[in-house]
């Protein structure tokens, strides 16, 4: 994916741009993106594929070639949210030093909600979406 905005499909920069991870000099932690690129076409195409296999099975699409470009980026950030909160579950270890404790890795929980909220909508827009195309398919678009 190039690092450029398109108006009709979904691109890398403008789920980078929207998770505030554009910058990788802006995540004074990492010093890095949060999401690598593999991860975020895999977030993209899990979202796709939801889309395709949810019923009713009436339209099929690519990750590169889906016409809702907001339902789109909502869904793939929710999985990009639930990939950072699997990694941080799975690194997560508060330890003691002198002067207190570190636990910088505590932060499943805030992303796995973010995740879930943002999985919500989309989940929500994919039954009214489905439900709409497959009237349209079998009585024509109605209005």
């Amino acid at each position: 994916m190039a690092l450029i905005g398109n108006a009709t499909y979904l691109t890398e920069l403008d789920i980078r741009i929207f998770l505030r991870d554009n910058d990788p000099t802006a995540n004074k932690l990492l010093d890095d993106y949060e999401f690598s690129p593999e991860e975020i076409r895999t977030a993209m195409t899990l979202c796709v594929d939801y889309f395709n296999e949810a019923h009713p099975l009436v339209a099929m699409y690519d990750y590169d070639k889906f016409p809702w470009r907001y339902n789109l980026l909502k869904g793939t950030c929710a999985n990009l949210m639930f990939m950072a909160a699997n990694a941080y579950r799975r690194n997560k270890l508060k330890y003691a030093i002198p002067g207190g404790a570190v636990d910088d890795q505590n932060k499943d929980a805030e992303y796995e909600a973010a995740g879930q909220r943002m999985w919500d909508e989309y989940k929500e827009w994919v039954k009214i979406t489905k439900r709409s195309i497959n009237i349209n398919q079998g009585f024509g678009a109605i209005g």
